[in-house]
């Protein structure tokens, strides 16, 4: 394994999800819990662009899939390795951000819904500006996952524990 899985598998370790690829919703949530786990400050080098379902890489697929393979080939360099003091805090702070989800809404609906207002407000690229408020994000939401459109009480929900959280006004958590 490269550095870059081993501390893909540590982290994922850390934040409680499984090194699990054989269904999309497994898939799912590791694309999902990594671009929340590097908004606080834990930069794995992963960088995200808009897919069918949020923010998505094709780099983290990759090495997911590398790693689950080498594992499979008992490669467990990983076993000798541990995160830095600094990654664990941050890794610990990162399920902070997906905690204290609502029970009306499914995690991985609710996963989405973090990292897609997150996404959209402040990565993708808006002809003519940047909407900030809820209302302009969420109209850009629907646009491109129109399975939301009946569920703006969810959206406001993720939007709300953002803003709490500190993610509607920085990009990245301030450092701890």
């Amino acid at each position: 394994m490269n550095a870059s899985q081993i501390v893909l598998k540590l982290v994922l370790d850390k934040l409680g999800q499984p090194l699990e690829i054989d269904t999309f919703e497994k898939r799912f949530m590791i694309q999902k819990k990594i671009y929340l786990a590097q908004l606080t400050g834990l930069d794995l080098g992963y960088r995200f662009g808009w897919y069918l379902r949020g923010p998505y890489c094709r780099e983290l697929t990759y090495d997911v899939y590398r790693t689950v393979e080498l594992m499979e080939l008992r490669d467990e360099d990983y076993q000798k390795k541990e995160l830095s003091s600094r990654a664990v805090r941050l890794a610990s702070k990162a399920r902070e951000i997906w905690d204290n989800r609502p029970n009306e809404i499914s995690e991985s609906d609710w996963l989405e819904l973090l990292a897609s207002l997150h996404f959209l407000k402040h990565i993708a690229y808006w002809p003519g500006g940047t909407p900030q408020d809820f209302d302009g994000i969420f109209k850009g939401l629907v646009v491109s996952k129109p399975r939301f459109k009946g569920r703006k009480a969810h959206a406001r929900k993720a939007w709300e524990h953002l803003d709490r959280i500190g993610l509607l006004k920085r990009k990245v958590l301030p450092p701890t």
